[in-house]
């Protein structure tokens, strides 16, 4: 169907603008010019900057898309993953913070105000992939569908018969089970995890949500789901970073979004105006 080539090319887009490992990507040579000025966007990835600066400022800081020049550092994108030592990572924390992005809004350019600072984008580019496209569908008048990249899922209208969909929860150390599963139409449904991508090193789990405060992985989570009314996995990264009591009061300041979170032993908090839509499927 051409509505759904359509919005496969929407979230191809966004991929080719915001990927690093792409050379000639819009982050590739923002990058690349860090210090020296800053680059044309597009609308669609001046809009991305602008919404990750809004979840920076909400998280106070846990999502920041400039601790790429610590990421790298890690290479979790080879699959394999290293444990830098910890004089790199002392060098490149200074380039983190968010409050060097640099916006014109007028001209629509980003730039990064210190040398060899770096922006990554993996933690909020599937979330605003998976809007576009369902936006895009919307505008071709699909009535409902799922639109779903690699767990940023977001719903709309019902399935036949007038149903909700019905959407389970991965539970973070049984990868093969669900934790809970909640019906749920016309919202998205975020996970973030340590789960996803990591490594082992002397019996410590090393993932990549990074808190970027400290330029290692986060500790005091296994996941955090967030269920809002559009795709927000910025949000749930951030609140991963954050640990179980911020994130939860986080969570429960905000009212257009909801949240689980398992914390580093198991223990799940819920947002009150979650409880009663979630069914468990496992002791919690």
């Amino acid at each position: 169907m051409a509505a759904i080539g359509r919005a496969f090319e929407v979230m191809q887009e966004i991929e080719n603008q915001a990927s690093k490992r792409i050379p000639s990507s819009l982050t590739s040579r923002i990058n690349q010019a860090a210090g020296r000025g800053s680059i044309p966007v597009s609308a669609d990835f001046f809009e991305m900057i602008k919404k990750s600066l809004e979840y920076s400022r909400l998280t106070e800081g846990a999502f920041d898309i400039t601790i790429g020049a610590v990421t790298e550092l890690y290479h979790f994108e080879d699959g394999q993953g290293t444990l830098p030592d910890p004089s790199a990572i002392r060098q490149k924390l200074p380039l983190v913070g968010y409050q060097q992005i640099q916006l014109d809004e007028e001209r629509r350019t980003v730039g990064l105000g210190r040398p060899g600072a770096m922006i990554d984008l993996g933690g909020i580019a599937k979330g605003f992939a998976v809007n576009k496209a369902v936006e895009s569908l919307k505008e071709s008048g699909i009535k409902a569908g799922i639109v779903n990249a690699g767990g940023d899922i977001r719903l709309f209208g019902y399935k036949p018969g007038h149903k909700l969909w019905r959407i389970g929860i991965q539970h973070p150390r049984k990868p093969d089970q669900v934790i809970a599963s909640l019906e749920i139409t016309d919202q998205s449904i975020v996970t973030s995890g340590d789960y996803e991508r990591f490594f082992i090193r002397g019996g410590v789990r090393y993932h990549h949500i990074l808190d970027p405060k400290t330029g290692y992985p986060a500790r005091g989570c296994q996941s955090v789901t967030i269920v809002s009314e559009t795709a927000t996995d910025a949000m749930s990264a951030g609140i991963f970073v954050l640990g179980p009591e911020k994130g939860m009061a986080l969570i429960e300041r905000l009212p257009q979004i909801e949240g689980l979170i398992i914390d580093r032993e198991g223990k799940a908090f819920v947002s009150s105006g979650l409880r009663s839509r979630l069914v468990w499927r496992d002791s919690h």
